[in-house]
């Protein structure tokens, strides 16, 4: 069986930096459990700035530590990725209760990784690490359609990050 965890820009920005209590309780979760988080580009591209006095960026250290890694492309021309980034946008407008158009696509992109990999067998069970409600549950209600219910899990963020510091405390 092979798991597959999917992490957002929200999980990222409530760790903080590396020296962050957060941080480490993330790290020492992945480096015990042999977890490396996948981000989709989308997610990457919002946690990395391209600013001269900012010399570490705090994925970018994940990344170096072997803990996170940035998915390859998204595979729009396979009709689930495309179905699934559409059906959580709707999910995630419907929920906010504002235009479709207006919903982050990152949000989308993380069922879109999860439907990628399910589609073809490279992950049998996904979690997916999101601070967004909408967009966890969007991606479990959006998924299950496609008939990956039982295969998907939407941990959020903020309890999982803060359930690992009370551990360690």
């Amino acid at each position: 069986m092979s798991r597959l965890h999917i992490a957002d820009t929200g999980l990222f920005v409530a760790m903080g930096q590396p020296l962050n209590s957060q941080y480490q309780a993330v790290r020492r979760f992945a480096r015990r459990n042999d977890v490396a988080f996948v981000l989709p580009e989308r997610v990457y591209a919002e946690l990395t700035i391209d600013d001269p006095d900012v010399e570490e960026v705090p994925i970018d250290t994940a990344i170096d530590e072997g803990w996170a890694t940035v998915a390859s492309p998204l595979e729009f021309s396979e009709p689930v990725v495309s179905r699934v980034m559409d059906g959580v946008q709707r999910f995630i407008a419907n929920a906010d209760d504002r235009p479709a158009d207006e919903v982050e696509r990152a949000d989308a992109a993380l069922a879109a990784l999860a439907a990628q990999h399910l589609s073809v067998g490279t992950a049998t069970e996904v979690y997916i690490y999101t601070t967004d409600v909408a967009a966890g549950e969007g991606a479990e209600t959006v998924l299950a359609s496609e008939g990956y219910g039982d295969s998907v899990t939407f941990v959020n963020g903020f309890r999982f990050i803060e359930d690992l510091v009370d551990g360690d405390s």
